[in-house]
């Protein structure tokens, strides 16, 4: 397949060192319990040096970067917002010295702290971006997406949606609606509420997106879909949505940010990673940055996770991971 234009312009930006991509995990713990989590939330809070390091490895970049992007990952990135914040206001301290750095900002969050309050001040911090996930309306939600109590959380969720509705700013919400073989057919009651309530507002937009097996205690009692089913449910879920500039799709030519030689994750115990969903993967652990800010990367490690960018195959480009 050639590539595209834009795709050659992702794979030039993901090599050149004046862009960086972080993810950051402010913390590994999580309020949640979802059925089919992958990870073991073994880790907690981001320790103070790393903190330390991740800002002053920012002080060492910020006059030669062009493009700065953070995203804000987990655990629930939203129970440590003091780091989250305090990193943030590093940043936008910076940009005022380097009015030529381009800085975006997302976070991917389950939803449930985020009030009006807390939404406020992210986008104060030019925090952007928000994804956040539902697997149905309330009755089937509920029993998937839990709190460690075992209680539902689809009310607070969709609370907090509406309450980022009623705030005058420019942002995103990606509303991640996941499927399974034997959900999806019961996910058009859903959709018809988000139709209702944020129809033709394109700050919130529709993603729909399977529930794969990723490593998770539970992995043998998710249903298993081919490439072709995952197409023609996606196909048969979009029709539901009633402004179509509401349905975000991923485009055919996508590159992993794990495909990307200047993305990296920065967990909370300093330990660096490319890719979000490997945790446990010794191959994922590639490095780790110090308190002085200095990144100590394997660079044999790192090279594998890259090689799409040598063959430009796409498969690779789109998942590194399942080309290793």
């Amino acid at each position: 397949m050639d590539l595209k234009n834009e795709t050659f312009e992702q794979i030039i930006l993901s090599l050149h060192p004046s862009s960086l991509n972080l993810i950051l995990f402010p913390t590994e713990h999580c309020n949640f319990r979802c059925t089919y989590c992958y990870e073991d939330y073994k880790i907690g809070r981001m320790i103070p040096e790393v903190v330390s390091g991740i800002k002053k490895l920012l002080h060492h970049r910020y006059k030669t970067l062009k493009s700065l992007e953070i995203s804000w990952f987990g655990g629930e990135p939203l129970l440590a917002q003091d780091v989250i914040f305090e990193i943030s206001e590093t940043i936008l301290s910076l940009q005022e010295q380097n009015p030529n750095l381009s800085y975006v900002a997302n976070i991917t969050t389950n939803g449930y702290f985020l009030s009006k309050q807390v939404a406020e001040k992210l986008i104060d911090s030019r925090i952007s971006l928000y994804q956040i996930s539902l697997d149905g309306d309330q009755a089937v939600h509920d029993t998937t997406r839990v709190l460690s109590s075992g209680k539902g959380t689809f009310d607070v969720i969709m609370s907090n949606l509406l309450a980022l509705k009623e705030i005058d700013a420019e942002f995103i919400v990606l509303i991640r609606i996941h499927y399974q073989k034997s959900t999806y057919v019961k996910l058009k009651s859903l959709i018809n509420t988000l139709n209702d309530q944020f129809g033709g507002d394109l700050r919130f937009q529709f993603y729909f997106k399977s529930v794969d097996r990723l490593g998770g205690e539970n992995d043998e009692d998710i249903e298993a879909l081919t490439f072709i089913e995952k197409a023609e449910i996606e196909e048969y879920l979009k029709n539901f949505v009633t402004d179509s500039r509401q349905v975000y799709s991923l485009d055919n030519q996508y590159i992993c940010y794990a495909s990307k030689a200047n993305s990296l994750a920065i967990r909370a115990n300093g330990r660096i990673a490319k890719c979000t969903v490997a945790l446990d993967d010794e191959r994922n652990d590639i490095g780790y940055i110090q308190e002085d800010g200095k990144l100590c990367l394997f660079q044999e490690k790192l090279k594998p996770w890259i090689k799409g960018l040598e063959n430009l195959d796409l498969k690779t480009l789109a998942c590194p991971y399942h080309s290793l």
